[in-house]
């Protein structure tokens, strides 16, 4: 039994806890000390951490938005270590767009780089004119790096350019002769 607890006047301050109407009171008491403006404010405290964490009730519960469930999470000490683990471990794949950085021209002319080897050929070449670039921003890539229908001629030729400058070893930015810019995948051999 814990020392404190053997008190008589401790004793009878859980009886009279029991009671029904002192309880409320005790209760109320204890918010007001909690909540004071003057003290420590626990309740809000408290309320703001579970709010920035995205928990409710336990530590490591989430609710949806949406109200569609509750989900256990990890605590964040926990997600850590898994994260630290997977970046540490070099037998996980790399997502290609977890590779590419930089504004969106230049992802852009990563994704077009990486199109060219897979491009037919055609007359022993493997290039995209600017028409067929600007297909391939509106429709091919992933949604994320797409382009609209009212930029695609100036985005098409800004990323060819920005590939071009980016990459001078693998690719040839030439016209054709109906002065379309064209772009060419170089070979290695």
């Amino acid at each position: 039994m814990i020392p404190m607890l053997a008190n008589p006047k401790v004793k009878e301050f859980l009886t009279l806890l029991q009671d029904p109407e002192v309880y409320p009171v005790f209760q109320s008491m204890v918010m007001q000390v909690l909540t004071d403006p003057e003290g420590p404010q626990l309740i809000r405290r408290v309320k703001n951490i579970e709010r920035h964490l995205g928990a409710s009730d336990d530590w490591c519960v989430w609710e949806d938005v949406n109200g569609e469930g509750r989900e256990v999470l990890m605590p964040i000490t926990e997600m850590i270590d898994l994260i630290s683990g997977r970046i540490e471990d070099v037998s996980l794949p790399v997502l290609k767009e977890t590779v590419f950085s930089g504004n969106e021209t230049e992802v852009r002319a990563r994704l077009l780089k990486d199109h060219l080897p897979d491009v037919d050929m055609r007359n022993g070449k493997r290039f995209l004119t600017s028409q067929e670039v600007q297909k391939f921003l509106l429709y091919e890539i992933d949604e994320a790096h797409r382009t609209t229908e009212k930029a695609a001629r100036k985005v098409a030729n800004d990323v060819m350019k920005k590939a071009f400058e980016m990459f001078p070893e693998s690719l040839i930015l030439t016209k054709n002769k109906k002065r379309l810019n064209v772009i060419e995948y170089i070979e290695k051999r």
